[in-house]
């Protein structure tokens, strides 16, 4: 049996002792060289110059235990080194804003890669480009050749090196993976890994990258060589746990939302620093029957509780604990240690998609990226994960211009959804002190009316955005184009030439809005103990001097209690937004391939923007971060974890494509094979009712407190984020006492 231990320790210690301000030496070393270089060329055939030119002089590390070949060397620069580090990622010809152009968060169609390889794909797009009479798409695919030749010739560089310390079983795989198509499962993983570490390692900042279903893909391959007595299934997971262990080997210090260059490596100085690759088992086929197999188990086995990546995505159908036991089983436990994982409802995500109105074929093979979010695969482009209008500019006028280009519309508030629902307090006090009434009812035609015109505008710019690039579609091209099954054959930019576009619609801090709905409806309208304009008073001075006011407002049942009253206004709200979205998206699938995902994401926003905003009528005191994600407000819950889960199936089934639980347990509340069994229960029956997503993050409040206060003693203390794992001495002091405060 192979022996990982030197493997697993060393992936260990770089996620906690790297060095903070470690940088990918040789890849700035090398850009910088080249950055005002050939900027007479397209951006297809520079971006193919650096990327030939780059894999050729980087180096080929290898440890005698690798198993795997491909690392990247990164180290603390020397003060005259970090100089020109500071000059180089301030320089307007930066190669992330003049060559790279992609901000990552996508997914390649990686079963095109492990089928046919690299030649086989050279070999496809060499006949594409014999046919093509376009100049820029002839441009486009040569560029694409001459990516899949430095690859090739990159991995062919490992096996020399394999060759030379004795590795002879990794030399073939490399010299293969570079030269034919794949014919064993060591071969396939390699390649995959080969291609993942040049987007994460040396091309993508933040590459957040979608590494697939890889138990669907390699199942051929694992199949084939456990006939043929060329592959063990111990083999096998040797294989699994170094691919784990290198996707760790390329991360930085620090959490990248809430972090800065003072306590965080940053994207600059190593592209994945803090980025999650997700690797996603289990769910359904294209013919709606379960998609699990041997390599789903095995996947699952290898999973490594202290690492941050992959993070692996489960999509669970109903039943899937039953029929699966073991992968249930071994699931859950490692849930139960913190691992990277997370579990999304195959049921619900395929119905919001159908509700849409997308075909079936379209998002059968659905995925999960970014930080929880959905997409319909490689048949759709996130507007935010490639080249925007601005890198195509094809505007036909300024006025143009103008209309599609601006700032993000995240919300319909300054400071988030609560802020709306603030502005419409005041608005409703102001209408009461001249003598109009006013109801619950008032609210919520009131709010629906802002977000639906919210939408219209957000739909109509991104409508404008997708036409201005599909103009010249083979004008620009990024990594992930060479690996796109569309892109490939038509010769354009992923970002351009997808068959649909998409865009996030979050329902951001749902939990503090709802409840806001809650206290006033209960404490205004039914119980009339408060006036609106009392409210507003006490709420206005952060409830300093209103005491009973804000113990009214807390002592309200809310969402999480699972109530009658709070789990009323959880359903109508959530309903009304994600039907806004559904509803609106149609007119815009049919003319334009373009929608918008409804989700609950609220990432790190809410520390973000509730530390910017006053008080709320939900007894949130002013500057404190709102709830996040789908997850009721941190203190709400006070019926214990069941009555949560309870209040979260309320929820419209089918309604959202995403939105975080991140559902934080006491390994000490499930004790021994009984309390492991409790839990993987109580896990299995919110899914099968419905519930649509649960990430686990395994660590007592007692020991995160004593954490903060001695940090050398929890360097291995993972807590979940958000769409990721974090170390969580090295959060920054605001994320770590929100993270804290879920266990209230």
């Amino acid at each position: 049996m192979t022996d990982l231990t030197k493997n697993i320790a060393e992936a260990e210690r770089a996620l906690v002792e790297k060095p903070l301000f470690a940088t990918s030496a040789e890849r700035v070393a090398i850009l910088d060289e080249l950055k005002s270089t050939h900027k007479e060329d397209p951006q297809p055939k520079r971006f193919a110059y650096f990327l030939s030119t780059l894999l050729s002089r980087v180096s080929v590390p290898l440890e005698d235990y690798d198993l795997i070949a491909g690392r990247c060397v990164d180290r603390e620069l020397t003060p005259e080194e970090e100089e020109r580090f500071q000059a180089f990622i301030k320089h307007p010809d930066y190669p992330q804003k003049s060559v790279w152009l992609s901000s990552g968060h996508c997914a390649y169609d990686w079963d095109i890669l492990a089928e046919k390889g690299l030649c086989g794909l050279r070999a496809e797009v060499e006949e594409t480009l014999s046919r093509e009479t376009d100049p820029e798409k002839q441009i486009f695919l040569a560029s694409v050749i001459t990516v899949y030749d430095a690859i090739s010739a990159y991995l062919l560089r490992y096996a020399d090196a394999a060759r030379e310390r004795g590795m002879h079983a990794l030399s073939e795989a490399c010299r293969k993976a570079a030269t034919e198509r794949p014919d064993s499962f060591r071969v396939a993983l390699q390649l995959l890994w080969t291609v993942t570490l040049i987007d994460c390692a040396y091309i993508t900042e933040n590459p957040t990258l979608t590494v697939g279903r890889l138990d669907k893909i390699l199942i051929p391959f694992y199949r084939a060589d456990i006939r043929s007595g060329a592959l063990t299934r111990e083999d096998a997971a040797a294989l699994i746990t170094d691919y784990y262990c290198k996707h760790n080997l390329i991360m930085g210090r620090g959490e990248h939302q809430t972090g800065d260059a003072t306590n965080s490596t940053t994207f600059k100085r190593i592209c994945n620093f803090d980025a999650p690759q997700y690797l996603l088992l289990a769910g359904t086929d294209e013919h709606g029957n379960p998609m699990v197999n041997e390599l789903t188990e095995l996947f699952a086995s290898c999973i490594q509780p202290k690492f941050k990546n992959p993070v692996v995505v489960v999509r669970y159908f109903v039943g899937l604990n039953e029929q699966y036991p073991v992968l249930w089983r071994i699931l859950t436990e490692k849930a139960l240690q913190s691992a990277s994982l997370m579990f999304y409802n195959d049921t619900n995500i395929l119905e919001a998609f159908r509700r849409m109105g997308l075909p079936e074929e379209d998002y059968r093979n659905y995925i999960h990226f970014g930080c929880n979010w959905p997409s319909i695969g490689t048949s759709g482009a996130w507007m935010l994960g490639g080249p925007s209008s601005q890198k195509f500019d094809t505007f036909e006028s300024e006025e143009e211009k103008n209309f599609v280009v601006g700032p993000y519309m995240r919300t319909g508030g300054r400071f988030g959804w609560p802020d709306v629902f603030m502005q419409l307090l005041r608005g409703f006090v102001a209408r009461e002190d001249e003598g109009a009434s006013v109801t619950i009812e008032d609210f919520y035609a009131a709010f629906t009316e802002r977000m639906s015109g919210f939408i219209d505008r957000k739909l109509k710019r991104a409508q404008g955005e997708v036409r201005v690039r599909r103009r010249r579609p083979a004008k620009l091209i990024t990594f992930g184009d060479c690996f796109m099954k569309a892109s490939i054959a038509n010769a354009e930019c992923f970002a351009a030439g997808a068959k649909y576009h998409f865009e996030l619609q979050s329902f951001q801090m749902f939990g503090t809005l709802v409840d806001s709905f809650i206290v006033v409806d209960r404490l205004v309208f039914i119980e009339k103990k408060l006036t609106l304009k009392q409210l507003l008073e006490a709420v206005d001075a952060n409830f300093e001097g209103y005491p009973e006011i804000l113990a009214l407002c807390r002592k309200v049942d809310k969402y999480g209690t699972d109530t009658p009253h709070s789990n009323a206004h959880v359903y109508r709200l959530s309903r009304i937004v994600s039907e806004l979205v559904i509803e609106k998206n149609r007119p815009y699938i049919a003319s334009d391939g373009l929608f918008f995902v409804p989700c609950m994401q609220s990432d790190t926003w809410h520390v973000k923007y509730g530390i910017q905003f006053t008080a709320t009528p939900d007894g949130r005191l002013a500057y404190t971060p709102y709830s996040q994600n789908a997850r009721p407000s941190n203190g709400a819950c006070t019926n214990g974890l069941s009555a949560m889960l309870n209040s979260m199936l309320n929820l419209p089934a089918g309604g959202y494509l995403s939105g975080a639980l991140n559902l934080d347990v006491d390994p000490k509340q499930f004790p021994g094979d009984a309390g492991r069994e409790t839990f993987a229960s109580l896990l299995a029956l919110y899914f099968n009712r419905g519930g649509l997503h649960a990430q686990v993050s395994a660590a007592g409040a007692e020991d995160l407190i004593d954490a903060q206060v001695h940090p050398e003693q929890h360097r291995d203390l993972r807590v979940r984020v958000t769409g990721y794992s974090g170390v969580f001495v090295d959060i920054p002091k605001t994320l770590q006492d929100d993270i804290i405060k879920r266990f209230e």
